[in-house]
């Protein structure tokens, strides 16, 4: 019985992980870093629902606060001498983003300057688990030109 009970818990445990998996049927996740390097310079990009903005925010930059839009964060950095890398400077930015239909859908990126920083954001409307295979073009301040690219599963977020 126990044996058996066992069997049945690892079944469905192995349906579970492939099922949650379909891209990568193998027991162990590939995880993405949110960086991608390229000389001195270093680029972040992250993804979240834009009604994680506080509403005051959502209006200066005229986005849309909705369960179903994605804000598409890039910052680009730079190693300083020591080996560490400084806060987000000046670029330009632009990018696409396309679904799995190929649907593709340009991303306009709107520059936020803070004291000492500076960081990019774009807004996209998806529908729920919608896959987004998103292209970054950044031009930086000694003129060099790096690509980047990085596709994120999106889900409405209920809460």
């Amino acid at each position: 019985m126990k044996a058996t009970f066992a069997f049945i818990l690892l079944s469905l445990l192995m349906a579970a992980s492939v099922h949650a998996q379909p891209e990568a049927p193998m027991a162990v996740p590939v995880v993405e870093q949110p960086w991608h390097d390229q000389g001195d310079y270093r680029v972040h990009f992250s993804t979240f629902t834009s009604d994680f903005l506080q509403p005051a925010a959502a209006r200066a930059l005229d986005f849309t606060r909705a369960n179903n839009r994605v804000i598409v964060n890039i910052a680009l950095t730079q190693k300083r001498a020591d080996g560490s890398y400084g806060l987000g400077q000046a670029a330009t930015v632009k990018g696409t983003a396309t679904n799995l239909m190929q649907q593709q859908k340009t991303l306009a990126f709107k520059p936020v300057v803070e004291t000492d920083a500076t960081y990019y954001l774009a807004e996209l409307r998806f529908t729920n688990e919608e896959v987004m295979h998103f292209a970054i073009t950044l031009q930086t301040p000694s003129g060099d030109t790096i690509d980047v690219k990085f596709a994120r599963k999106l889900y409405v977020n209920n809460q």
